[in-house]
């Protein structure tokens, strides 16, 4: 098992419970004490789980971000099914907005024959991907360091983001409804996907059949801003009624 994927795991063990003891989740996920203990002490200081004497529990629920490590580890094959569905959409000489989630740094590996687009991101994942792309260029945006979610964040982010207009904004969400179209845990997350929003003549979302049904906090957009939705499962039809009245195109990923 790697690494990663035990933390995962250890993470999905914890979830919801008040106390996991270090020779429960051992035995669990066929790990030596000692080496739970340290993944222990990493979930912690990346403030995922509560340490506990001999254990651990996990946080009280919340509606703010979650950490990219549960994010890279989730559903990989639907966004990889999503990307390529997305791909048709990119061309060249035009520009483009990458938020940091990574639904869209699934696309980045397929960008290698593009020579002549601009692509801003605030995701240092997607930062780091990108700069192995030497094709063309590419821009961080700098800001305050939201560590557990791997962006840049803040007014400078906002005001670097507000220098561009770029051709299409391509982004992922945290949760997806009718009310609040695509939204976020944080308002802090929330301004920087506006405001490339608003700098951008299409909005094109890569959205998950997980995120469904979730209204959160702060709304990026409103669904009828929306040019085109990927996604990997048919939606219901009160979705497509409302995709088919505001002129949203909706891509089912296979």
């Amino acid at each position: 098992m790697l690494i990663d994927e035990r933390k995962t795991e250890i993470l999905e063990i914890t979830k919801g419970k008040t106390y996991v003891s270090v020779d429960e989740l051992a035995k669990m996920v066929f790990a030596s004490p000692a080496t739970i203990r340290r993944d222990l002490a990493d979930l912690a200081n990346a403030g995922l789980i509560k340490r506990v004497r001999g254990g651990a529990s996990a946080l009280p629920p919340t509606t703010g971000e979650v950490s990219s490590i549960i994010r890279r580890q989730s559903n990989i094959a639907e966004k990889k099914k999503m990307a390529q569905a997305a791909l048709q959409f990119l061309h060249e000489g035009e520009s483009y907005f990458f938020d940091s989630s990574t639904t869209v740094a699934q696309l980045i590996p397929l960008l290698k024959n593009f020579s002549d687009i601009t692509i801003i991101t605030n995701g240092f994942d997607n930062a780091a991907a990108l700069s192995n792309c030497a094709n063309f260029s590419s821009y961080m945006a700098p800001g305050i360091i939201a560590f557990n979610v791997g962006s840049s964040i803040g007014p400078d982010t906002v005001a670097f983001v507000s220098n561009f207009t770029v051709d299409t904004f391509i982004f992922s969400c945290r949760g997806f409804s009718l009310e609040t179209g695509p939204s976020e845990g944080t308002v802090e997350q929330q301004r920087v996907k506006s405001a490339m929003a608003r700098r951008s003549k299409r909005l094109i979302a890569m959205i998950d059949h997980t995120k469904f049904d979730r209204g959160l906090l702060a709304s990026d957009c409103r669904v009828s801003d929306l040019d085109v939705l990927v996604t990997d499962q048919e939606p219901s039809e009160d979705y497509k009624e409302a995709f088919r009245r505001h002129n949203v195109q909706l891509v089912i990923a296979s």
